[in-house]
């Protein structure tokens, strides 16, 4: 965990159905409100659709104003997830396959019944260089948390 005090943060949510209005950000407000009562409060907040160049700039103004960016949505295994790809390119990391990570989806997978991780899926095993992957009891896109000369990113399924 990091220490909170005296940081101020970020939040932006990533996916077309949150501009559309078809889905409200309870997810950014849920984080906006828990940040400020760990002692980093959000300075700003962004909603973005799935677009590689929307959500390279939203990280791009996040990381010049707070210490931690938090951003949810984008990492599941349709090819409108583009926040993983994203995020790496824009702040300079190269995605590498998660040997350990890919095994825990083939067997999440194989658990539910099927014989192997769908094609579609392999895309959840990629992580940034010095990336932290945080498990995701929950569902198949893992967390990620990226520590970035001095700035915490962390991605969380939306």
């Amino acid at each position: 965990m990091v220490e909170t005090s005296g940081i101020h943060s970020a939040v932006i949510a990533v996916g077309e159905e949150l501009l559309s209005g078809q889905t409200t950000d309870t997810n950014g407000s849920w984080l906006s409100e828990r940040l400020a009562s760990l002692g980093a409060p959000v300075l700003r907040r962004w909603v973005v659709g799935d677009r590689t160049s929307e959500i390279q700039d939203a990280v791009s103004a996040a990381v010049d104003v707070a210490e931690l960016v938090v951003i949810t949505g984008g990492l599941g295994p349709t090819e409108d997830d583009l926040t993983r790809r994203s995020v790496a390119d824009r702040l300079g990391l190269q995605l590498t396959r998660d040997p350990r990570l890919l095994q825990e989806l083939r067997d999440r997978f194989r658990v539910r019944g099927q014989a192997d991780l769908p094609p579609s899926n392999l895309g959840q095993a990629e992580v940034p260089e010095g990336a932290e992957v945080i498990p995701n009891a929950r569902g198949s896109a893992p967390g990620l948390w990226i520590d970035v000369e001095g700035r915490i990113v962390v991605l969380l399924p939306g």
